[in-house]
């Protein structure tokens, strides 16, 4: 009896159905200023949804210096190919530093997020720019300068999650308020996220899955 209980069970669980995530965008997500590849923000994900799904598979196409063009270029159609139950996309500072102009910008993210749309069946998780007047490793003048030009590509990447329907992470607000009250979130780097910092974004992240 217990042997045809656990024949059903293994049936059951081979049965379950093949659950895909798929990270794209830059630096971030490939975990440029962690420790570890496994302590990057979309490892950290993976290892919960793991905990849930019997079949889960993870992708993970970020690239450090990736600007939104190279994510349309470089990541989308590979992301479409390998039919998504779940897509999380970090991108814009590259942008920023790059001095994309906003049209181009805003151009290409619709791209992205509309394909995804349209030829997947994906959730999409998008985290905006994060507030990066706080890395140490900027001069006082490029702080300055960036707050007010970070919020202007965000507004971009807000109203495409909004009007897709997207979840959105509001990481820029969040590095704002615990780049203030907490130490060791940035790396040694002075850019990047430390491992701290990515379990933070992982958390915010897992609230919504």
């Amino acid at each position: 009896m217990i042997f045809k209980w656990l024949i059903k069970l293994r049936q059951l669980v081979w049965r379950s159905k093949k659950f895909v995530y798929v990270a794209i965008g830059d630096s971030t997500v490939e975990g440029i200023g962690a420790s570890d590849s496994s302590k990057s923000y979309p490892a950290l994900v993976f290892e919960k949804i793991k905990k849930e799904k019997k079949r889960a598979y993870f992708y993970n196409l970020g690239r450090g210096g990736a600007r939104i063009k190279d994510v349309v270029e470089l990541q989308l159609s590979k992301t479409v190919e390998l039919k998504p139950d779940l897509v999380t996309i970090s991108v814009g500072a590259n942008d920023l530093r790059h001095r994309t102009k906003l049209k181009h910008f805003e151009n290409d993210f619709f791209e992205l997020i509309n394909t995804l749309k349209e030829k997947t069946k994906a959730k999409i998780i998008i985290s905006n720019i994060p507030d990066v007047s706080v890395a140490p490793s900027l001069s006082m003048l490029v702080r300055f300068l960036s707050r007010f030009v970070t919020g202007r590509f965000n507004r971009i990447i807000n109203g495409h999650s909004k009007h897709f329907k997207c979840i959105l992470i509001d990481i820029y607000t969040g590095s704002k308020i615990y780049g203030r009250k907490y130490t060791g979130l940035i790396s040694t780097d002075g850019l990047h996220p430390s491992d701290k910092g990515y379990a933070l974004w992982a958390n915010a992240i897992i609230d919504h899955l």
